[in-house]
């Protein structure tokens, strides 16, 4: 390999391979050809280990390119002892993105930004649920989706010769495996994040099912906030209510919080039955309704989760008829109050030596040098960021959202940051304020001359700017453009993926037997939307058609999730891991998405494993993240 820290290349792989061409696929002169770009992380070791670790990023449609600095540095220890190999995965931003103009999507641009809105009001009228009649949801959001069709998108992909059914999982799996072959390491360390998880998956199960000894050799696989096949595709309105849910299994688990309030998952199930049926009565003021109750418990876990250790409480008095923890809850909510970020976790290192003090004094001294060049960069770039802002503004409100949009259009980790803090004030309007403003800049942007520009900024505007300017981010046409980076794609391999397990019939007849359906909410819908994406992009199925079963393999793998990740919740680690022979699991407490990649506890964990797959992990960093949970007599801050 080429004695370099960092190696960027171009592979290409035949377009049109068939499932039946082999693992690898011959090149073809007659078929159309996609680019595969990548990029090798040189170990930083001068006797690194023969064995390379290979990241497969989320999504799907994600770019591990554009997420350079995320991956880089979530990976820094592992290219201690090896190097690291990230790719775009067929149809993301360097390897044939599969992007079609919000321009060519949009049946009528004269009509676009009145029509978008009325349509969101129809939808936000509706107030989709899991109580919601399926018919009246199908018809709103068809209504949006027919004024943005992805249908008018197939004749561009057509003259571009791109066949959407070869952008599918089982096509990333040949193209990592020819890369593998191309790159020549003697064996391979999978590593896959969210999505990654299934593209790693199904690479196991391509193995368990050929049994083919020329194929290149895989050492171990990690599997960092899992994905599995074998769900319903319907689960994925789920995922947030299952984090919620899963903060009372931390409650059962910590001795304290189980005897003051037990059997807590149970309580918060009753409470939410009951509350659906009738309201908890206030002298003088409103009743607490069940969907009150349920943004609470889902804010806790999405954008203030400085209220999970206060949840087992909120629960027991609730159905005591008392309202104190509900009460403090509004006063976060409206940001009167602020509370410790609780899915923080702090693990610190002890130097146990003068050399490892020395050692970590020499690296701090390294890093100022490094900050110093990179400094000089980052203030180029964000004065000309600024001031192309500045020179588009219309106003201040819109100079605010164009500061935003430019953190989106440089992509990397800046814009993913961005995009994930953003998402809850998607959802949760009541903290639209301008307190709610400041935190999304404190939370989004991570360029401090940029955030205390824009801090500065907001202080200035109005009410009805701040209205304005939440307006613009948290409408469906900024959250379209948003997604466009990769909304084609992630739609084309769900479909082609899972395209018979996605119906809105069968997702609604069972809603109502999950567990607590009060706490899915909005995202009741998500089936029905990519039902209707799947149909406009040519790939829709006849008929349902259950998931495939679940992936077996004795590969050494260490599965890895965070007990309060609403995008990837943690029981789907565990019903993944049932059937991986020999698998590892390891559950931290408070972490969310990605914890391998984006904490210090997860990171050590996935660098300790791959070092030595067979030695039991130390667990200490977990034990440390479990958090202390408020108790009935403890007093609240006001």
């Amino acid at each position: 390999m080429p004695d370099r820290d960092l190696v960027i290349g171009d592979a290409r792989r035949d377009g049109a391979l068939r499932p039946d061409h082999g693992s690898a696929g011959l090149v073809r002169p007659e078929r159309h050809y996609v680019p595969i770009s990548y990029v090798i992380l040189k170990s930083t070791s001068l006797a690194p280990l023969p064995d390379p670790v290979v990241y497969f990023q989320g999504g799907p449609g994600g770019s591990a390119l554009n997420s350079f600095a995320q991956i880089s540095g979530g990976t820094a220890a592992l290219r201690a002892s090896r190097d690291v190999i990230f790719f775009d995965q067929r149809g993301t931003a360097h390897s044939n993105e599969l992007y079609c103009p919000p321009d060519i999507m949009a049946v009528n641009p004269e009509t676009y930004d009145e029509d978008i809105p009325a349509a969101d009001a129809r939808t936000d009228a509706l107030g989709v649920d899991a109580y919601s009649d399926p018919d009246a949801v199908l018809g709103v959001i068809s209504s949006y989706w027919d004024l943005i069709d992805r249908s008018r998108c197939l004749p561009l992909f057509a003259e571009r010769g791109i066949e959407l059914e070869h952008y599918k999982t089982a096509s990333t799996v040949r193209d990592t495996i020819a890369l593998m072959e191309q790159f020549g390491y003697p064996s391979y360390n999978l590593y896959g994040g969210s999505y990654g998880t299934t593209v790693v998956l199904e690479i196991l199960d391509h193995y368990e099912r050929a049994n083919d000894p020329d194929l290149p050799s895989i050492r171990t696989a990690v599997l960092d906030s899992v994905a599995p096949r074998d769900t319903e595709f319907y689960e994925l309105a789920f995922d947030v209510a299952l984090a919620a849910l899963r903060v009372f299994d931390t409650c059962e688990q910590d001795p304290a919080c189980a005897a003051s309030y037990p059997n807590s998952r149970a309580t918060a199930v009753r409470l939410l039955a009951s509350l659906q049926e009738q309201p908890i009565s206030r002298d003088g003021e409103e009743p607490i309704t069940v969907e009150e109750v349920a943004e609470v418990m889902r804010s806790a876990v999405t954008n203030q989760t400085g209220l999970l250790p206060y949840i087992p409480r909120l629960v027991a008095e609730l159905e005591r008829g008392e309202t104190a923890v509900f009460d403090l809850a509004g006063s976060v909510s409206r940001y009167e109050v602020t509370l410790p970020d609780a899915a923080q976790t702090a693990v610190t290192s002890d130097p146990a030596s003068a050399m490892a003090a020395a050692k970590t004094e020499l690296e701090a001294f390294s890093a100022q040098l490094d900050e110093i060049k990179e400094s000089y960069s980052q203030v180029l770039f964000l004065n000309a960021l600024m001031r192309e802002a500045a020179l588009e503004a219309e106003d201040r409100a819109d100079l605010i959202v164009g500061l935003f949009d430019g953190m989106v259009s440089i992509g990397g980790s800046a814009g993913t940051i961005f995009v994930t803090k953003l998402k809850p004030y998607i959802l949760h309007r009541e903290q639209r304020t301008r307190a709610g403003l400041e935190t999304l800049i404190r939370q989004a942007v991570v360029f401090p001359g940029l955030q205390s520009e824009m801090l500065e900024l907001t202080a200035r505007l109005d009410d009805s700017e701040v209205r304005d300017v939440f307006a613009v981010l948290t409408s469906p046409a900024f959250e379209m453009g948003l997604e466009t980076l990769g909304s084609i794609t992630n739609r084309t391999v769900f479909c082609n993926d899972r395209g018979p397990n996605i119906s809105h019939e069968v997702a609604y007849s069972s809603y109502l037997e999950f567990e607590a359906p009060q706490l899915i909410g909005v995202r009741a819908y998500w089936p029905i939307n990519y039902q209707i994406s799947c149909e406009q992009l040519g790939l829709g199925a006849e008929i349902y058609a259950p998931p495939p079963p679940p992936v077996v393999s004795d590969v050494r793998t260490l599965v890895v999730t965070g007990s309060i990740d609403v995008m990837t919740p943690a029981v789907h680690a565990y019903q993944a891991a049932e059937t991986l022979t020999n698998a590892t699991l390891v559950e931290i407490p408070m972490a969310s998405h990605v914890p391998g990649l984006f904490t210090e506890c997860g990171q050590s964990l996935v660098h300790a494993f791959i070092l030595s797959p067979d030695v039991e992990p130390n667990l200490a960093c977990v034990e440390a993240a479990r958090p202390t949970f408020v108790m009935p007599d403890d007093e609240l801050p006001e």
